[in-house]
């Protein structure tokens, strides 16, 4: 396999495995690469499909989602190599064969789960445990935790409002992703996820059994490797809360890759892609030295499902000398989805009569928005149009018709569709009109103010990379070009995973500068090239950030108050004494005292859409923002402790922790 064409760092490793992997979780499909810290080489995984599970039946509409059994359906002869597994799981019902029966079977038509990524950053799940009073019986049995006339339910917290007809545990989409990470393994995914509370009548499965491998492994290399992984590295949007970081660490635990949640490492995506300009392709250097023409200004746009992630970053010459603080990111909630919703809104349905799309539909009317406007986030009516999407076959179809005249109106002029009963004619320019340039305004004004906030000019930037599933438009280079004159304009182009043969020899393009390392970003993309060489450029890590995330903080300041208020330079030194650097995490510790919750720790408002409407009333949630958890004291500057909020505030801590691996009395320790 292609050696990174920089010098290796092996002398502090020998003691440590030198067996990283990289992980780009996305909202359409997950891609993986080994990195071999010692030797510098990366190995992308890929999965062989080796046969479809029969017991499921997968509606018919819903096979159109799932890319992987489109290319093999019936043939597992001719087993192909994919380098991107689709993010798609199936919930399905469980229920015994017999009231003596140990085994489940799987009932028919399992419920679709796709893009369900954004719904791990709403809030960390968690097993609710409510007590009810009820009548003596006779004899009643003895308990040692409860007294005979209570009773004790539990549930999963919180429910999402998946469709207008389905609800989901946030638990269970969890598992979604648990299950997805159980792939890559060498037996391939032999268990489906399992349950968190033992009557649980739903679990999470896909529907094609996989085989995993890397590429320029042999099997048993390739086991032993995963077998003693030193960390798993995966990414993030810049803007997302802490919530889906800790989601995130949870499914890598409980898929088996580590064994500690130090082993796991959260970066931004942009980061990441950014990482993936640090491999010189045109000649070999030492002392992880950077081309020249990757030098200066570089300008990341990766336009992803969820989300469009900016990133500027001045690379030295020296790749050991770049750390987080050379990085700047940014985040705009708006990707490849929210563009297949604007061709439904602006293109197929503008002017039909589509009914009622949901329980807040008169709010909208009210302000006179009942569609998201073209370009814009417009989170709360996205996600409600998202959940009328998924309410049916019809609905769905729709979905699927966006997604493909984003790949044949570019290239046609026009195009004719039949929707049900109705004929639509379709220009190209209707698409550039009306969802592609309300895009690249809407983005053109993100950059502006991204510059502004780093301090740098158009003209300062030397080279862009635009990437991510919706990056390969055209009308985003041209917009990059007149915006970046001094500007390389970088795009890469949309790739087919399972076309793509990495390993191989190619006679003719022997000498082309863009090498084999070049075919392995493109292949796995370039978010898990970066992921998977973050080991060789350690001090990129912002290790304030991974040890001192912002619930560990709420916890250790709650554990310095006690009966009296103090001042800031005492809850400091408090900290201080609790081994906590503060220099280092001081903003994040005056935004908790100035009353204000974490992001994630509860639901935002505008994710309060995505639960059930019992989930948007639970009792938790309404206790924790019902009063502020420290009152300030205008005279003497010193903040004193709601004793009854903080007690609300440690029991919910309590819950979210009580079946993890991660805890909250102790800092994520990193291994560099």
């Amino acid at each position: 396999m292609s050696s990174l064409e920089m010098e290796p760092d092996t002398t502090p490793h020998q003691t440590t495995s030198p067996w990283y992997l990289g992980i780009d979780f996305g909202t359409t499909g997950i891609s993986a690469a080994l990195l071999n810290r010692r030797s510098g080489e990366i190995y992308p995984i890929y999965w062989e499909l080796v046969g479809a599970k029969p017991e499921l039946d997968i509606p018919e509409i819903n096979r159109e989602f799932t890319l992987s059994t489109k290319t093999v359906k019936t043939d597992f002869n001719s087993v192909k190599k994919i380098y991107r597994l689709p993010s798609i799981v199936y919930i399905a019902q469980k229920s015994e064969i017999s009231d003596n029966a140990q085994e489940e079977t799987i009932e028919a038509k399992p419920l679709l789960l796709e893009d369900f990524k954004p719904s791990l950053k709403v809030t960390i799940p968690y097993i609710s445990i409510k007590f009810k009073k009820q009548k003596l019986q006779e004899k009643p049995e003895e308990s040692f935790l409860l007294a005979p006339n209570f009773s004790a339910t539990t549930s999963h917290e919180p429910v999402l409002q998946w469709s207008e007809k389905h609800q989901i545990p946030l638990s269970l989409v969890k598992q979604g992703l648990v299950t997805l990470l159980k792939t890559i393994q060498p037996q391939g995914n032999v268990q489906n996820s399992i349950s968190l509370i033992e009557k649980d009548t739903q679990t999470a499965v896909i529907t094609n059994n996989y085989v995993c491998g890397a590429v320029g492994l042999e099997h048993e290399t390739f086991v032993s490797a995963l077998a003693q992984l030193e960390s798993v590295i995966m990414g993030s949007p810049a803007s997302w809360p802490e919530a889906y970081r800790f989601n995130l660490r949870e499914a890598v635990l409980e898929a088996g890759l580590v064994k500690n949640v130090n082993q796991v490492v959260v970066i931004e995506d942009a980061i990441a892609t950014a990482l993936s300009e640090l491999t010189s392709v045109t000649e070999n250097t030492e002392n992880y030295a950077i081309s020249e023409f990757r030098r200066g200004g570089i300008l990341i746009v990766n336009v992803g499902a969820s989300t469009t992630e900016l990133a500027l970053v001045n690379l030295p010459e020296n790749g050991q000398n770049l750390t987080y603080s050379h990085f700047h990111c940014h985040s705009f909630a708006y990707g490849g989805h929210a563009l297949d919703q604007d061709i439904i809104c602006q293109l197929l349905l503008k002017d039909d009569d589509v009914g009622s799309l949901g329980k807040n539909q008169k709010d909208r009317e009210k302000s006179g928005q009942l569609w998201p406007r073209p370009g814009y986030p417009d989170l709360s009516i996205r996600y409600q149009l998202q959940q009328w999407l998924q309410s049916s076959s019809y609905r769905q179809e729709l979905l699927v018709t966006a997604r493909n005249l984003k790949v044949i109106l570019p290239s046609e002029k026009e195009f004719t569709l039949n929707i049900g009963d109705n004929i639509k004619y379709l220009q190209q320019k209707d698409l550039e009109t009306k969802v592609l340039e309300p895009f690249v305004k809407q983005l053109n004004q993100e950059l502006n103010n991204f510059l502004s906030k780093v301090g740098i000019s158009p003209v300062g930037i030397n080279r862009a990379i635009c990437t991510g599933g919706s990056g390969c438009w055209r009308a985003l280079a041209q917009w990059l070009r007149q915006k970046l004159p001094n500007a390389i304009i970088v795009q890469d182009a949309k790739v087919e995973s399972e076309n793509v043969e990495l390993g191989q020899e190619n006679e003719q393009r022997s000498d082309n500068c863009l090498s084999q390392i070049e075919d392995i970003k493109v292949t796995i993309g370039r978010v898990a090239y970066g992921l998977a060489i973050l080991p060789l450029y350690p001090q990129i890590v912002n290790i304030p950030q991974q040890q001192y995330n912002d619930y560990f903080l709420l916890w250790e300041i709650l554990q310095v108050f006690s009966d009296y208020p103090l001042s800031v330079k005492e809850i400091f030194q408090l900290l201080e004494k609790r081994g906590i650097n503060t220099r280092v995490c001081q903003e994040k510790i005056q935004t908790i005292l100035a009353g204000k919750l974490p992001p994630g720790l509860i639901p935002s408002h505008e994710d309060l859409i995505l639960l059930s409407e019992v989930s948007q009333q639970n009792n938790d949630y309404q206790n924790l923002k019902e009063k502020p958890l420290f009152y300030r004291e205008t005279d003497s500057n010193r903040y004193e402790l709601n004793d009854e909020q903080a007690e609300y505030v440690r029991e919910y801590l309590t819950k979210l922790v009580a079946g993890s691996g991660q805890k909250l009395e102790e800092p994520l320790i990193i291994n560099n």
